[in-house]
């Protein structure tokens, strides 16, 4: 019951984001034209990029070793997790001034020094948000993690649509300078909530620097990796083709973000969870059997509400980017392949073989390459988001059967499976057709099929559901 009232406050959280996002979306996507939209996209990826790198790896040693330390230490575990990533940053953007006409080439297509100075004011605030949201999340604060969020969203609109109709009008810049300071207020935001709680009784961790860079160091890689594998699609694309393919793809990135929000709750949710019990119940390995059986269900249903609305969900989005309707039934697959692998790996990092995260990333990431490069060329956007559909498949699979490899669970993969195969088939009708009775009648099939496989759960979420009404009635 505890853990069910916990998610309930991180997907509280994450509806009046995915709202904040349903209101934001449409506006910017009618303000912006797919080329400038493709010019912003490739800043926000090479941003994750960097701050990927600057984390150093610290941001997960400062998660696996939290619950070692003393209470009165894991402030002190904190600030000695981000003292390196900081310094780290500052170098960096140094650097980055120096060789500003090459960066804002690759962004903006021309030289820009302010472009580098908008862009090193961005890396130190995702670095920064970085820790002071996973220290949030790791107090296990629901509430606060997820209105710091929804401000997140809102003031990225507001100072957008101010510069839009100020001083950056319909270019690139008005985006840029809003999500760059829309980090500010996060961290702000951050600052405030844990206000009290920034100094430490206790300035000597358990955890030695060593340690945390010993556990935290393959991740640089790994993490590394495992972004190239997911900005591949956009990188290429603006290689491979121009801006407006990458502005569409970026359109049709925000219809799948319906579904990255029921990722972000589940994976906030389970991370601090999952190291709980490991802690307290290491051989109670059906509690991660039953887990992943219920969001692996509670995806594939969401995923094919998504693909069966997606002619609806598609006027969200500015005219120009109407195409983008056949290019996300793919991109679907991402946010369920990663969710669903969030409950399947986490033997790895109870086993502490962070290193198996290097060649995960790096299997997915070669698959990803190889698939763009011979779909972009035939269909443009939607071939980057039939090869980064089918490359998060192989990532689920990697993940799986290397965390097995270490700490042995009996997941329910034969369903999985099968169901993949029939939403994978129902998701090639949805990129090729528009939503038909034909449609319609393969996509109730599609959930029947799924529904039988996952008939337990399902059967246990009607008994819960009955409970709840049945107490709420004796209230009454």
């Amino acid at each position: 019951m505890k853990l069910i009232k916990t998610f309930v406050k991180y997907a509280t959280g994450s509806m009046f984001a995915l709202l904040a996002g349903l209101i934001t979306t449409p506006i910017l996507t009618r303000l912006i034209s797919t080329e400038e939209m493709g010019k912003y996209s490739m800043f926000i990826t090479l941003g994750s990029l960097f701050a990927s790198i600057l984390y150093l790896g610290l941001d997960q040693s400062y998660v696996r070793f939290y619950n070692d330390e003393h209470k009165d230490s894991q402030v002190a575990l904190l600030n000695k997790c981000l003292r390196y990533p900081v310094v780290a940053t500052a170098i960096v953007a140094a650097l980055l001034v120096v060789f500003y006409q090459t960066l804002s080439n690759v962004i903006i297509g021309q030289a820009s020094l302010a472009l580098v100075l908008v862009f090193d004011f961005y890396l130190f605030g995702l670095v920064l948000d970085r820790f002071w949201l996973l220290k949030i999340r790791m107090n296990q604060k629901a509430g606060a993690y997820s209105i710091l969020n929804v401000i997140r969203k809102l003031s990225y609109l507001l100072i957008a649509v101010i510069l839009y109709f100020t001083l950056c009008g319909d270019t690139c810049w008005s985006l840029i300078i809003a999500v760059s300071l829309a980090e500010v207020v996060l961290v702000l935001g951050c600052r405030f909530s844990e206000r009290g709680n920034w100094r430490s009784t206790l300035n000597n961790t358990v955890t030695k620097t060593t340690d945390l860079f010993r556990y935290g160091f393959p991740f640089i890689f790994s993490t590394t990796v495992t972004l190239v594998f997911h900005s591949t699609d956009k990188l290429m694309l603006n290689a491979m083709t121009d801006y407006n393919q990458v502005g569409l793809y970026s359109g049709a990135q925000n219809i799948v973000n319906l579904l990255t929000q029921v990722q972000t709750v589940f994976t906030t949710f389970w991370m601090p969870v999952a190291f709980e019990h490991y802690a307290k119940k290491a051989d109670d390995k059906e509690f991660f059997v039953k887990i992943n059986k219920i969001v692996s269900y509670g995806m594939l249903l969401i995923a094919i509400l998504l693909l069966c609305t997606k002619d609806i969900v598609v006027l969200f989005l500015g005219k120009k980017y109407r195409d983008a309707v056949y290019v996300f039934p793919f991109l679907a697959f991402m946010p369920i392949m990663y969710t669903v692998s969030e409950s399947t790996v986490m033997g790895i990092n109870f086993m502490k073989k962070s290193s198996y995260h290097v060649w995960i990333s790096l299997i997915s990431a070669v698959t990803n390459v190889i698939g763009n490069y011979f779909l972009i060329k035939s269909f443009g956007a939607k071939g980057a988001a039939i090869s980064t559909g089918l490359s998060y498949i192989v990532f689920f699979i990697a993940r799986t059967v290397l965390a097995n490899k270490v700490y042995k669970i009996n997941f329910a993969l034969g369903r999985f499976f099968v169901s993949i195969v029939v939403v994978y088939f129902l998701a090639i009708m949805a990129s090729f057709m528009n939503v038909t009775p034909l449609f319609l009648s393969v996509a109730i099939i599609t959930t029947i099929v799924v529904s039988f496989l996952y008939r337990d759960i399902l059967k246990e979420s009607m008994s819960y559901v009955r409970k709840e009404i049945t107490a709420l009635a004796k209230k009454r």
